[in-house]
């Protein structure tokens, strides 16, 4: 995943550590939930549906707690991504509520949540690169 980690760090504007841990952490989310499309449900259906619809909107993002993605996406799979990425659970929430918003925002440039669903980890890439070069 080391092409796709460098063009979310890029789209994300740096590569600190603590931007490359948060690459890490959404690209296991979306693999542990099956894609983005599934992710953005998982998301909407507990809690988190109006800040969803404000990263994806073409306005501002609005802010979530790591408490709230905690809640949102339940303490099991947050354990699992956070290990997989040698962090604890909390810590992985105050960085997923941080860059979450931010890279959920980047897949959706037009405001059209259609346009994330279906999108896997070999595609991430391409949307980024093309977001970039705009």
């Amino acid at each position: 995943m080391g092409l796709l980690d460098s063009l979310l760090g890029a789209a994300l504007g740096g590569g600190n550590q603590q931007q490359n841990t948060a690459v890490q952490l959404v690209l296991q989310l979306i693999e542990k939930s099956g894609g983005v499309g599934n992710l953005m449900n998982t998301l909407q259906q507990n809690g988190l549906a109006g800040a969803l619809q404000s990263w994806i909107s073409t306005g501002g993002n609005e802010a979530v707690s790591g408490q709230q993605v905690e809640s949102a996406l339940g303490g099991d799979l947050l354990n699992q991504v956070a290990a997989k990425v040698g962090i604890n659970g909390s810590d992985a929430s105050d960085l997923l509520a941080q860059y979450l918003p931010k890279i959920i925002d980047q897949m959706t440039p037009n405001g059209d949540a259609g346009e994330a669903h279906g999108v896997d980890l070999a595609s991430i890439g391409g949307a980024l690169l093309k977001n970039m070069f705009k």
